[in-house]
């Protein structure tokens, strides 16, 4: 039993760094960051990137978890919260700096 939170303590902190590492390189392919500032429309960037992200991070954590073979000690539904939850650390931020953004662009652009 302690085994199995173990896995789950580490899969739980790697999640989290694929998932950023994942988002990050997306969003950085796309531009999002000028596209930002620049007023072009980059939430559906962010959104479809944060998607891909968590799609690959569940794909990975299945496979990992088939390949220890403790799949029939950790349900699945345990693999897909850890998944949601590394990436909603992520999409909260993006959504936050987007906000952010995006609203100072819409208030200096009335200034001028």
């Amino acid at each position: 039993m302690l085994s199995v939170i173990g896995v789950l303590s580490a899969s739980a902190v790697f999640a989290i760094l694929f998932a950023y590492l994942c988002t990050s390189f997306l969003l950085a392919q796309f531009n999002v960051y000028r596209r930002m500032l620049v007023g072009e429309k980059s939430l559906l960037i962010i959104v479809a990137s944060n998607i891909v992200s968590l799609v690959l991070l569940w794909i990975i954590g299945f496979a990992l978890l088939n390949a220890t073979g403790r799949h029939p000690q950790v349900p699945a539904a345990v693999v897909a919260m850890i998944a949601v939850g590394a990436q909603a650390v992520w999409l909260i931020r993006y959504l936050w700096l987007y906000r952010r953004d995006h609203l100072r662009l819409h208030f200096e652009s009335y200034e001028n």
